[in-house]
């Protein structure tokens, strides 16, 4: 396995809906890890697909959770609604499951971003305009980050006060 952890890829999506998935994201991945996949919803507006590692430790984060909650049922039903397990073929390419594709306005073009085996599948337009910023405007976020208004954020939609 390579120390590369993180990464990003623009990639087409061929005419017959498969993805190529590159090389170098496969690389990052323990040699283990590199031809089975679970696809699901994202939290955010993008597709997410998970290591079968990564999976399962979110299965267990969802297991742990009480389900009699409605709050909880809710969250365990809409997130593994669509939820696939999908295996690479010969050639490193999946299958993304049509619903998924409409509800996130997949098409033609998509950005792959690896997160520690955890990998988010964006509508390239879409990532491009919620992510996409001048220096400037990095250096702001940055800078609110390490100020900890990041914490304040947090403890606002968490409710606290």
């Amino acid at each position: 396995m390579s120390n590369l952890a993180y990464g990003y890829w623009e990639v087409s999506i061929e005419k017959s809906g498969r993805v190529k998935l590159p090389t170098a994201l496969l690389r990052a991945l323990p040699e283990d890890e590199r031809k089975a996949f679970y696809v699901t919803h994202g939290f955010g507006e993008h597709i997410m697909l998970w290591s079968e590692k990564a999976y399962q430790e979110q299965m267990e984060y969802l297991n742990s959770l009480d389900r009699n909650l409605v709050l909880v049922k809710r969250y365990r039903n809409a997130f593994l609604r669509n939820t696939a397990f999908l295996e690479c073929d010969a050639q490193d390419r999946i299958v993304i499951p049509k619903p998924l594709m409409e509800q996130y306005s997949i098409q033609k073009e998509i950005v792959l971003l690896l997160d520690n085996g955890k990998i988010e599948i964006w509508n390239c337009q879409k990532y491009h305009e919620m992510f996409d910023m001048s220096p400037k405007d990095l250096e702001a976020l940055n800078e609110q980050i390490h100020l900890g208004h990041y914490n304040e954020e947090k403890e606002a939609a968490d409710g606290v006060s």
